[in-house]
């Protein structure tokens, strides 16, 4: 795995993707639809494609035609959607993995490249400068093969956990975020627990800030917070020191501290049983509870964040 980290100083990194909307352009590019349905299902779904790029990215036009794009394959796996067909579905997914397959394997012809990843949509490798004009000319047969075209972003080098979680910068200086690592951005939905921690991982490997000195001068407090959810089946409770339990929300806010307690989720007994099941939340550190900010005592356990950053660091 450390291989995947090491820079290179004579290679650089290609982001290599299909362009927006990828499974929605299979069926374009090769005239899949429901069996249920006709050939006019893609000169339809193709209309709508073009209107999306008619709207810049970021626009509520453009997430709305990419919501109805990647609706009707979402729905063609719903055996209750107007265009439920597992056939269909198998079809546009097995066709991008197999064609994704056969763009790394052509690149593979190049004598210096390596893969540093490859997900769903898209390839990033490391290719020498001296390979380029190759490498433009594998991706290029590769879209007249396959019928779906290319974007691309160059790094300047990475920091890569896995497929889904990493770190790239851009030749340009910016950065992009994945996974446990991005901080901004983050929709609504999302969980945004302890947010210093990515940030502290990434000054250190990108700046090599250290991370105690990070996390403790940072002074925005609800980047500490952290949230646990349980269902309506369960039960939240926070255990002093005497071993008193205190009913918590079952949507929750805390954060680790040196006093505090041990926050603990109740379930249910499982079938045949008659004992609850409990299960402690960072069993290891003390926390309280702030679910109103005015309740917070300033009492950081820095310790908790400075382990869990180190964690993400990579290359030291």
């Amino acid at each position: 795995m450390e291989e995947n980290y090491r820079r290179y100083s004579q290679l650089k990194y290609e982001s290599i993707s299909v362009k927006s909307s990828m499974y929605p352009n299979i069926a374009i590019s090769n005239n899949v639809f429901p069996q249920h349905l006709t050939k006019r299902f893609c000169d339809i779904y193709k209309d709508v494609y073009e209107q999306r790029k008619s709207y810049a990215k970021g626009t509520a036009e453009n997430a709305m035609l990419k919501l109805a794009l990647n609706g009707v394959y979402g729905d063609s796996n719903n055996q209750f959607g107007p265009f439920y067909d597992s056939q269909y579905t198998m079809t546009i997914t097995i066709n991008g993995q197999l064609s994704l397959c056969l763009l790394a394997e052509k690149l593979m012809q190049l004598k210096h490249m390596k893969i540093a990843q490859v997900n769903t949509d898209g390839i990033t490798v490391a290719i020498k400068r001296t390979d380029r004009e190759q490498y433009d000319e594998i991706c290029k047969q590769w879209e007249q093969q396959v019928g779906l075209q290319l974007e691309y972003a160059e790094y300047e080098t990475m920091w890569i956990r896995d497929v889904n979680n990493y770190i790239a910068k851009y030749t340009n200086g910016k950065v992009k975020r994945k996974g446990a690592y991005q901080y901004e951005d983050l929709g609504f939905h999302q969980n945004q627990s302890s947010l210093v921690i990515p940030m502290a991982a990434e000054a250190k490997m990108l700046h090599g800030t250290d991370i105690r000195e990070f996390i403790t001068q940072h002074n925005e407090i609800y980047d500490f917070m952290l949230r646990v959810k349980v269902p309506r089946s369960s039960r939240l409770v926070l255990v002093d020191g005497d071993g008193v339990e205190h009913p918590q929300q079952n949507i929750c806010r805390y954060y680790p501290c040196k006093t505090g307690g041990k926050l603990v989720k109740i379930m249910p007994p499982l079938e045949g049983k008659d004992e609850e099941r409990r299960l402690s939340i960072d069993k290891e550190w003390n926390v309280k509870t702030c679910n109103d900010i005015t309740e917070f005592d300033g009492d950081i356990d820095y310790d908790y964040y400075i382990a869990e950053a180190e964690k993400l660091v990579i290359g030291g």
